[in-house]
């Protein structure tokens, strides 16, 4: 198949599919009553040191404390990156001045090896 024929079809099953979405006669759903979610009893909690606090309000948004401590042990720097990933690739809402604290407090709950 030549690089013509290609495009041809590419652009003839892209404006299909386009076509199919804005003409399907799909009917618009009524709006849901909220859902109610019971998630399960927290049975383990951030260790009261330095830091606390933030790590509460910064990590707590979206994890466990048992997902948080039982994460692999990570320096500085990739606690840092991890921060960062988190805030671009995900939303957070940590705020760029807890980010000192909140690194050296997950740093001290799972400190690397000397």
């Amino acid at each position: 198949m030549n690089a013509r024929r290609i495009a041809a079809t590419v652009l003839a099953a892209t404006a299909g599919a386009v076509m199919v979405i804005w003409t399907a006669d799909r009917p618009v759903p009524a709006a849901q009553a909220p859902v109610a979610i019971t998630l399960p009893a927290q049975n383990t909690a951030f260790r009261e040191a330095p830091g606390v606090e933030v790590a509460r309000k910064d990590c707590l948004a979206c994890h466990s404390a048992e997902y948080v401590t039982q994460q692999p042990t990570l320096s500085k720097t990739a606690w840092t990156n991890e921060i960062v990933k988190m805030r671009t690739a995900y939303g957070a809402p940590i705020p760029d001045a807890d980010t000192d604290a909140l690194v050296a407090y997950l740093v001290a709950q799972n400190p690397v090896p000397k």
